[in-house]
């Protein structure tokens, strides 16, 4: 037949003489082979979280059948306590492929908090810490001078207060003052370290600082309160080791250039910041469980203090802190960066029950949460990875997106609907979680 000479013509074009094999099995063998194809190209899924989310958000079913268009990927920890309270963990996995690019945008935050904290124990003995006064100068284009912080109690600026203003509104500012003390070799280097080498951070956010000079970073120095430097660090430039060698980082279907003129063809993020949502998920669980450090293969050079110190800016609410204090509600409200149930939508948030330690990452159309999410009375706990991909027209740079229309909402009801889960999910050993709990108190 004419469809048994074509099946054993495929099959010795690719994979040599198949003559000896009979038609019926070649044909179950090339259905195989086309199924594996498939699979790999629209991303990793898991069986139980696809039809979880079919089942909990039939609202967003077109969405769900359109996944490569939106670009949604998901990653759910599931979080599993022994009678100890250590715990375990199960990732599952919707539309996951950690070589699809996104763009990060502000989620590059989380590695350079963490960071900062790391290297500054290596000053320690020199009796620097957090809150000692950093001072940055200008050696080079689009460097700034900084020797105060109007937001800081002392009025200095310092790592403990860029980390503050960086992890509760999102201050891009501060991400480049933190990015100048770490140099764009460090950040690397430690990630490789850490276990992520197709990671890259080159931008640091700040649109002054184009290209490879976003990579030079500014001297620093910390000065004590006498106004004596204790460590000056010299203008650092970048080893082209850490250059990434990636192709095929394209996306959109239009791009604007420096002067916003509307260019046919895709934007190349080749040279871009690029975190997979793997790397973000991993990073998270990390911090948050510092403290079990016999589950984790690799974890950060951090003390408790520091930890606790993170997870806190993390998981506070701008109303919540005294220093840096953001009086405007209007612009500063309660879920001013938080995605995951609430939807960036709340005003203030009422409970004190249920708490997100996150961050997000918004820009181009991509719109990424990763967070943990707990609630305390219930016993819930889990992490949750995500990003979409909310540009109707396709154009890399045109401003016009659909976070509010569809992003806000999609992420919203996506955590809501594990969240449901988790709540009903029967539990041998409740976790406890008093060490996360924030409250109403002033966090230093």
């Amino acid at each position: 037949m004419i469809w048994n000479r074509l099946i054993r013509h495929l099959l010795s074009v690719f994979f040599g003489n198949f003559s000896i094999l009979n038609a019926k099995y070649c044909l179950v063998f090339l259905t195989f082979y086309l199924i594996i194809s498939v699979q790999v190209s629209i991303g990793q899924t898991s069986h139980f979280l696809d039809s979880l989310l079919r089942k909990e958000m039939p609202q967003w079913s077109p969405l769900l059948e359109h996944p490569q268009h939106f670009k949604i990927s998901i990653i759910y920890t599931q979080i599993s306590r022994n009678k100890n309270n250590s715990p375990k963990f199960q990732n599952f996995y919707w539309n996951y492929d950690s070589t699809r690019y996104f763009y990060p945008a502000s989620l590059v935050k989380l590695p350079i908090g963490i960071m900062a904290l790391e290297k500054l124990k290596s000053l320690k003995e020199l009796g620097i810490t957090k809150d000692t006064k950093m001072v940055s100068d200008s050696a080079y284009p689009c460097q700034k001078k900084i020797e105060t912080d109007s937001t800081s109690e002392n009025f200095y600026p310092s790592i403990g207060q860029y980390i503050r203003r960086m992890f509760l509104v999102s201050d891009n500012f501060a991400f480049s003052r933190l990015y100048e003390f770490l140099g764009y070799d460090f950040i690397h280097d430690r990630m490789k370290q850490w276990g992520f080498p197709g990671a890259h951070i080159a931008n640091r956010l700040d649109p002054a600082c184009k290209g490879d000079t976003s990579k030079i970073c500014a001297p620093i120095a910390f000065l004590n309160t006498a106004g004596d430097t204790l460590f000056a660090q010299k203008i650092q430039y970048f080893h082209e080791r850490n250059k990434p060698q990636r192709v095929g980082f394209k996306v959109g279907k239009f791009h604007t250039n420096d002067t916003g003129k509307r260019i046919p063809g895709p934007r190349d993020f080749s040279s871009h910041n690029c975190l997979s949502l793997g790397n973000l998920n991993e990073m998270m669980k990390r911090l948050v469980f510092f403290n079990y450090p016999e589950s984790i293969r690799y974890h950060y050079n951090l003390g408790e203090e520091d930890s606790k110190f993170l997870m806190n800016f993390l998981g506070m609410y701008p109303r919540e802190s005294d220093f840096p204090k953001y009086s405007d509600s209007k612009i500063y409200y309660d879920s001013f960066k938080k995605i995951f149930v609430y939807g960036c939508a709340t005003p203030q948030i009422a409970t004190d029950s249920l708490r997100l330690f996150n961050v997000i990452g918004r820009a181009y159309g991509f719109l990424s949460d990763c967070a943990y999410i707990v609630d305390y009375d219930k016993k819930i706990e889990f992490l949750l990875s995500a990003v979409i991909y909310v540009n109707e027209k396709n154009c890399i740079g045109c401003g016009k997106y659909e976070y509010e229309k569809t992003g806000y909402p999609f992420l919203k009801d996506l955590s809501l609907a594990i969240y449901n889960y988790e709540m009903h999910r029967k539990l041998k050993y409740p976790p406890q979680l008093n060490e996360f709990r924030l409250g109403e108190s002033k966090v230093k």
